[in-house]
C-alpha cells in the first residue's frame, strides 16, 4: 500500500512539474489583447496572428483572449500606428517605411541589395543587431517584439520590366519610403507615392503603370487583375514589425510578458515566415514561374530580370542616404551584412 501510495504521489508531482515547465498553469490574469492587422486576411501578417491568437489562449488555458483586427479596419499604416500609441489597440503589426519619421535608422531595411540572400536578412533581422535597431522605437511610446517578413519585393505593371530602360517614363507606386522612391527613380521611373488601398483602380484607370509590391500582396489584393506582369527584382528587404503599446506593455506582469515574447519568437513569426513565395531572381523564368505560382496560376507572366543591370543602377542610393541615416551606422550595417 505504501508503494502504491508513494507511486501516486511521484505521478502528481510529475504531472504538477510537466504542467508548470509548459506554462499551462501558470496565474495568468484574464484579459483581452487587440491586435491590430496591418492588411488582411490573405496576408502572412494575419496568419501569424492567428498562430498567436491560438498559442496565446491555449496556453493560458482561456484567460488571455486575443481579438484581432483585420481587412483594413485599422485604416493606413499610418493610422495603425498612431492606434498603437494611443493604445486603441494594445498589439499590432506595422512595417519601417511607417516608423522611420521617428526612427531614421529604420530606413536602412530599404537599401538596394542590402542583403545577398534570404540567410542574410533572417541573421540580421533577427539577431542582436536587428533587435537593437527595432528597439530604437521605444522612446515613441511603442515597444519592439520583432521584426517578420513581409515576402520579396518586386514590380507588378501592364508591361514586362526586365531592364532598368524598360521602367523609362512610366508611373510607378511607391510605398512612402524615401529610399524605395529614389530606387524607383534610379529604374528610370516616375514614383507615385501612394497606399495600397488605393493601387488597384489607380492601376486600372491608368494613373499608375505599374507598382512596387511583393508577390502576396499582389494577391492579397487582387491586383493581378489589372496588371499581368510581375518581376521579382529582390531590390530590398523591407520587413514587417511586431509591436505593443509601451505602457500597456509595463503594466503586464513578467509571466504575461514573457509568454507574449515567446509566442510571438515561435508561433507567430514561423506561421508568417513561411507563408511566402520564395523566388530566386536569378533562376530561370520557368523556375520562377514555378515558385510563385500562386501568382502564375492567376494568369500573371514572371518576367526575368536582369539583377547586375538593377543593383547598378540603384547603386548610388546608399551613398546617398548614408549622410541622412547616418554614416557610421550605415556602414557598420553593410560591413555586418557583408555588402
Amino acid at each position: 500500500m505504501k508503494i502504491l501510495n508513494f507511486i501516486k504521489l511521484f505521478m502528481s508531482l510529475g504531472l504538477v512539474f510537466l504542467l508548470n515547465s509548459t506554462g499551462y498553469t501558470q496565474d495568468y490574469p484574464a484579459m483581452t489583447i487587440k491586435f491590430g492587422d496591418l492588411l488582411n486576411r490573405n496576408f502572412g501578417y494575419y496568419q501569424g496572428i492567428v498562430a498567436f491568437k491560438t498559442e496565446i489562449e491555449k496556453r493560458s488555458a482561456g484567460k488571455i483572449k486575443v481579438e484581432i483586427i483585420t481587412d483594413n479596419k485599422m485604416g493606413t499604416p499610418k493610422d495603425a500606428l498612431e492606434s498603437l500609441q494611443l493604445g486603441a489597440v494594445q498589439m499590432g503589426v506595422n512595417t519601417p517605411a511607417y516608423t522611420q519619421g521617428s526612427v531614421k535608422e529604420h530606413m536602412i531595411w530599404a537599401m538596394p541589395y542590402l542583403f545577398k540572400d534570404k540567410d542574410t536578412w533572417q541573421k540580421f533581422a533577427y539577431g542582436p543587431m536587428g533587435k537593437e535597431l527595432g528597439d530604437k522605437i521605444e522612446p515613441f511610446g511603442i515597444k519592439f517584439l520583432s521584426w517578420c517578413s513581409a515576402g520579396g519585393r518586386g514590380f507588378l505593371a501592364k508591361k514586362p520590366l526586365a531592364t532598368p530602360a524598360d521602367f523609362s517614363g512610366l508611373k510607378i507606386r511607391s510605398i512612402p519610403d524615401p529610399v524605395v522612391v529614389e530606387i524607383i527613380k534610379s529604374f528610370t521611373a516616375q514614383p507615385v507615392v501612394m497606399n495600397i488601398q488605393e493601387v488597384y483602380t489607380s492601376l486600372q484607370q491608368g494613373v499608375l503603370d505599374g507598382s512596387e509590391l511583393s508577390i502576396e500582396l499582389v494577391t492579397a489584393f487582387k491586383f493581378n487583375e489589372v496588371a499581368k506582369y510581375y518581376t521579382e527584382t529582390a531590390h530590398n528587404g523591407t520587413p514587417g514589425m511586431v509591436l505593443t503599446n509601451l505602457a500597456w506593455w509595463n503594466k503586464q506582469p513578467k509571466i504575461v510578458q514573457d509568454l507574449i515574447d515567446d509566442v510571438i519568437q515561435k508561433n507567430y513569426r514561423k506561421t508568417n515566415d513561411e507563408f511566402y513565395a520564395n523566388v530566386d531572381p536569378f533562376s530561370t523564368q520557368q523556375q520562377q514561374t514555378l515558385a510563385a505560382k500562386v501568382l502564375t496560376e492567376k494568369g500573371v507572366t514572371m518576367v526575368k530580370p536582369d539583377i547586375v543591370a538593377f543593383k547598378k543602377a540603384s547603386s548610388p542610393v546608399i551613398d546617398q542616404f548614408k549622410v541622412k541615416i547616418g554614416k557610421d551606422y550605415v556602414e557598420s550595417v553593410l560591413k555586418a551584412v557583408g555588402y
